[in-house]
Order: structure tokens, then C-alpha cells, then sequence
């Protein structure tokens, strides 16, 4: 970053370069998903969903300008609700392509070219269909539902999975139903929008031949957002959504041991990924969902979901759309009640690894646990008992956080200064759950992102990001979001201080995270002229690139080999969501993530790199992971 403190004439200067210097860096958010907390649950009920991605765009689509060669894709409202006569998803087989939808969804609009990945390749990252059931009565009568799932390409594995109603004769036009649409990736990110607001107009021109129903809806694929345990029972939150159980990346999940029974009658298990001698969890599954719980959707894909902490989902929290952050509802042992924040997810790379961090029973018999408290459940009146260590000075405490934090005028600290750090709570499935105060998170953790603003003339824009964690630092000050003029060279005037900036500068805490499935391995001599390249490939200008590179460059300097990987648009927009008060044309974001390592190894690249648009009003953020 060229200038990592504002200008000279800016306000705070020496308070923003001391941080950068004394802290290096506290936590930028990266969220998700998908988790993807508060704004899947906020959004779910209107099933919007903004994703403005380089890979997928959700845009407003004007039926009468798509078609190819005289042929418009055909607009229709003909059903409400379909009843579906459902296959067993153990039971769902494959079902066969006709060309046409292949072709359109295959095409790759930055390539300007059909691309194969979606019929070659690794076996999980193929294009696969399967029928899930036969409609009954109504317009489309002894059609076959299928599923069909289309993998992205770019950075990480991403699938978009659509649902068609395909005549079994072949002799009716296929109907793709625009309300029932599933986008999958690693960190459970979840979707919600429309078939062709994930398609974008590109694809959908070449979609000639088939149907479109905008009317239609399928009921029994609507996500339920809490499942609640017979009285007085337990109640679980989704998560997010993943693979089918039957697939080579979720068959794993078969093999679960806890389960439970729901007041209308469906099963919730536990899942229990496959871990290899070091407890690292095996490829192809999903770490992120350790400790969760799982159903099985009518389309056999697995949705995730929590099982809440009873005295942690109150309404401090906002009724748990963000279940690994809150203010525990306590009353200390002294008769005290509790008013710190703390977390319930385990705290790793840019956020959480899993929403909720259970420690095993031989740790909880090493800490020498005495009650510290009660937890009450809102609106019962039941108090259950919330424990902590009798001393820190064990040998977990070393090694599971950086205890040393700072002050406002950064003298260090240890566990002696904090007023209860660390909480635990045994469940009701015998699990013990750790809640770590807010306020010990390592200082040094996460890259802080910047935003540049270039519209094609001067304009007047509010800007506004909402970090799943929050907020820690942010330049100019926030407030209820940026309120700037921007100039079409970049530069931005803030109108609550008069002054220049050259971007928009944030820090915060993220979600659910998890490191980039694609990657490359450098040696530390070759690190600059591969950031340089790359980023160019990406289409940053010379600027963002400078700026990128002397910010990050001087922190990958003292191992042999550095593994980089990007986050790109669709994973910031699932974990900080952003929004214009003008719509932009284009909005780019991508955040790096690296790790040192001392001997090479074999590099993953992803299939290919997204580029930004940069043809109207463009938007692009870059940020980092800080290791």
C-alpha cells in the first residue's frame, strides 16, 4: 500500500500510522459463510441476496433483450407451488444432459468461449444432474424435477445448481424454474436470489430453447431457519448449505454417531468429518462444519445447522443471526451480570474456523474447571451453570491464543488483567463449548482491505460495508457509512471532515473462514514479480498494484517458499457485504491469503483468474491475510 496512514493533511495521521507500525494488524473481516451470518437470516425471508461477483452476477434482467439470432429465452408464469412426488435422495440417479444447457452454462463470458471444464476434469468439479422427483398435477404434470449443478471456474470450487423440469418424452420445451436456486462453496456461503440473476444476461442469451418460469416455487426446498427439539428442547440455527450427502466430498457424513429427534419428526445428526493422524480434517470435507449439525434436504443436499447455546442467543446478539460472536446472558457468581462480548467460534486465519469451538473432554480435565456463574435462558427462567480455569497456568493456554494485548497506550498484558477470559459450558450432547472474551484476540491476525471508488464523472456516494464481527478501526471515521464525493481519477472527499483520501480504508473481524482450495507455491525471491504479475492479470492499474505490493511485499520476506491463494468477490461479498447508495457497473474485490512454508511443494492453481471490468463506474477492494 502506497501510503498505509492518510496524507499529511488528513485527520488522525500519527494515530494511523502508529497502528499499522506498533499492531501490524488486528482483524479484517472475510466472512462466512456462508457462512454469511446476519445477512442470509435477514434476507432469507425476502429471498434477496445481493452478489455482485466477477464470476457471478446477480443482474436485472430484461426478458426481451436476451435471445441469440431472433430467438428470446421465453418468459412464463404458469405454476404457483409444485407438488412433487420426491425420490429418496439415496435413491436419486443421474440424469442425462440435452447439449443446449451445457453449452450456455459452460460458456465462459471473459474467455468468450465455450470451456470444458464442466464435462472434463476432476470428478467433483463436473457438471452433474440428477432427477429428485416427478411433479404432480397442475401445468407441468409428469415432468421430472432435476437438479443440476454447474461448476464455476476461477479462484476456489464454487457450484451453481439450478432446477429444471424436463418432459420425459423430450417433446415439451424444459422449464427452469427462477425462484429455486442453490450456489455452494467451502465455506458454506449460501445463495439467495434467482436462476437468472445467477446466470447473468451472457449465459442466458445463448439459453435458447428452454422455459423460464417466474411464478413457480417448490415449498419443500425452502430453508427452515430454525428446527426446534420437543419441549423443553434444544433449538438448532442454519448455517448454510453443502453438497448432496451422496457425493464423494459428503459420504463421510454417513457415518455420524450422535443424532437427534425434532418436534415433526425429522433427524438432525452431528457431523463427525474423517480426520487424518494430526486431526487435520481430510480433503474434500469440510472443516468448517465440524460441530455442526446436519439434515438432509428433499434434493439430498446437506444443510448445516448450530445447535444454540441457550443463554448465548439473546436479544444482546440480535435473535443469533451471528452465532459464533455475542454477550453471553451471565450472572456471575458475586451477583454481577455479565456485559463483555465473547466468541463462541474458534478464532483462525481471517475469522472462525467453525461457529462453535468444542474442546475435548481430556483438555476440560487438565483446566481444573470451578463455576463461575449461571447462564439464564431468556424467557424460561432456567439457569444453567458456566464454568472457568482456577488458573491459566496450563499448558492449553500457551499454545491456543496470543495472550499479549494492548491497551490504549499498548502496554502489554496478560490473563491476570481480564475479568473472566475464557468461559465453558457443557450442552446437553455432553459437549464442552469454549467462549473466549473479545477482547484477547491475537493483535496480529488479519490484513486490512481498501476500497477505490471511479466513477465516470463527480459524484456524491454513501458507501457502506457491514463486517460480520464488526468494526475495529476504520479511516475516515464510519459513522453509518462513508458519505463521500468521488472523482472519476479515485481520489474521494469526505464530507464529514473536508479532507482527500486516496481509497476508503477499513478493519474489522470476520466469520466463518476458511484458506483458498487453490493456490500457488513461491520462493520468497520470486514473491514481488509474481504479486505483479498476477494482479495485473486481474486487471488492477498500476496504482492499486504499487499499493498492493508495498504493503504486502515486506511481510513475505523471511521464510524460503510462500503458498498464496486469493479469496475473490463472491466470498468478501458472503463475509462483508457492500453496498452504493448509486450502483456501480463493476465492483472487483479479492483478498489475498498466504502462509510461509520452508520446503516447496506442488502448486494448485485455480483454473483461471478473474479479471475486473473496468468500462463505467468501477468499485475494487484488495486486502490480506496476516500471518
Amino acid at each position: 500500500m502506497t501510503n498505509p496512514h492518510p496524507e499529511p493533511h488528513q485527520p488522525n495521521a500519527a494515530r494511523h500510522w502508529f497502528a499499522f507500525i506498533a499492531c501490524g494488524a488486528l482483524c479484517v473481516v472475510v466472512f462466512a459463510a456462508g457462512v454469511y451470518f446476519s445477512d442470509v437470516m435477514e434476507r432469507r425471508v425476502s429471498g434477496v441476496y445481493p452478489v455482485v461477483d466477477e464470476e457471478v452476477v446477480e443482474e436485472q434482467v430484461d426478458p426481451g433483450s436476451l435471445g441469440e439470432e431472433g430467438e428470446p429465452v421465453e418468459y412464463v408464469a404458469q405454476a404457483d407451488a409444485l407438488t412433487i412426488d420426491w425420490i429418496p435422495s439415496d435413491e436419486q440417479t443421474g440424469y442425462p444432459d440435452d447439449g443446449v444447457f451445457d453449452q450456455a452454462m459452460c460458456y465462459d463470458e471473459f474467455e468468450g468461449q465455450h470451456v470444458n471444464n464442466c464435462t472434463e476434469g476432476p470428478a467433483d468439479m463436473i457438471r452433474w444432474s440428477y432427477k429428485l422427483g416427478t411433479v404432480s398435477g397442475g401445468t407441468y404434470n409428469g415432468r421430472d424435477l432435476v437438479m443440476t449443478s454447474i461448476p464455476v471456474s476461477g479462484m476456489g470450487e464454487y457450484l451453481e445448481t439450478y432446477y429444471i423440469l424436463y418432459d420425459p418424452e423430450r417433446q415439451l420445451t424444459p422449464v427452469i424454474i427462477d425462484s429455486v436456486v442453490r450456489g455452494v462453496d467451502w465455506n458454506l456461503g449460501t445463495f439467495l436470489g434467482t436462476a437468472t440473476g445467477m446466470m447473468g444476461e451472457v449465459r442466458l442469451a445463448k439459453l435458447t430453447g428452454y422455459q423460464i418460469d417466474t411464478k413457480a416455487t417448490i415449498l419443500d426446498l425452502e430453508i427452515e431457519t430454525t428446527l426446534v427439539e420437543p419441549p423443553p428442547g434444544n433449538e438448532f440455527a442454519f448455517i448454510g448449505y453443502w453438497q448432496r450427502l451422496y457425493s464423494e466430498e459428503a459420504i463421510s457424513l454417513t457415518g455420524a454417531s450422535q443424532s437427534v429427534t425434532l418436534s415433526d419428526g425429522k433427524t438432525l445428526h452431528l457431523w463427525e468429518p474423517k480426520s487424518d493422524g494430526n486431526g487435520q480434517v481430510l480433503e474434500g470435507q469440510t472443516g468448517i462444519g465440524q460441530n455442526l449439525f446436519y439434515a438432509v434436504d428433499e434434493d439430498g443436499r446437506v444443510l448445516f445447522y448450530d445447535l444454540i447455546v441457550p443463554f448465548f442467543a439473546n436479544e444482546v446478539i440480535d435473535s443469533y443471526t451471528n452465532p459464533s460472536t455475542g454477550v453471553p446472558n451471565v450472572r456471575w457468581t458475586d451477583g454481577s451480570t455479565n456485559a463483555a462480548t465473547y466468541l463462541k467460534g474458534a478464532v483462525g486465519g481471517c475469522g472462525f474456523t467453525t461457529v462453535t469451538h468444542v474442546v475435548s473432554q481430556e483438555d476440560v480435565d487438565g483446566l481444573d474447571l470451578q463455576q463461575a456463574g449461571v447462564g439464564i435462558v431468556p424467557g424460561r427462567g432456567t439457569e444453567l451453570p458456566v464454568y472457568e480455569p482456577a488458573s491459566y497456568d496450563v499448558s492449553y493456554y500457551d499454545d491456543a491464543f496470543n495472550v499479549i494485548t494492548f491497551s490504549s497506550d499498548y502496554d502489554p498484558k496478560t490473563y491476570a488483567d481480564f475479568s473472566h477470559p475464557y468461559l465453558y459450558f457443557q450442552d446437553s450432547f455432553g459437549r464442552w463449548v469454549e467462549f473466549m472474551s473479545n477482547e484477547l484476540i491475537p493483535p496480529v491476525e488479519c490484513g486490512k482491505p481498501v476500497i477505490y471508488l471511479y466513477p465516470e464523472s463527480q459524484m456524491d456516494v454513501s458507501v457502506f460495508v457491514t463486517p460480520r464481527g464488526g468494526f475495529s478501526y476504520t479511516e475516515p471515521e464510519y459513522g453509518n457509512g462513508w458519505n463521500v464525493t468521488a472523482y472519476p481519477d479515485g481520489h474521494l472527499v469526505n464530507k464529514a471532515d473536508g479532507f482527500s483520501y486516496p481509497y476508503l480504508f477499513w478493519e474489522g473481524r470476520g466469520g466463518l473462514y476458511s484458506a483458498p482450495s487453490t493456490y500457488w507455491v513461491i520462493e520468497k525471491a520470486g514473491v514481488e514479480s509474481f504479486l505483479r504479475s498476477t494482479l495485473t492479470k486481474m486487471n488492477l492499474n498500476e496504482n492499486e498494484t504499487n499499493d498492493f505490493v508495498e504493503f504486502w511485499l515486506p511481510r513475505m520476506q523471511t521464510a524460503p517458499y510462500y503458498k498464496i491463494g486469493f479469496q475473490g468477490t463472491r466470498t468478501m461479498n458472503a463475509l462483508a457485504p457492500l453496498n452504493l447508495s448509486v450502483t456501480p457497473d463493476n465492483i472487483f474485490r479479492i483478498l489475498m491469503d498466504y502462509s510461509e512454508i520452508q520446503t516447496p511443494e506442488p502448486s494448485k492453481p485455480p483454473t483461471r483468474l478473474p479479471r475486473a471490468n473496468r468500462d463505467g463506474f468501477d468499485v475494487l477492494e484488495w486486502g490480506g491475510v496476516l500471518r
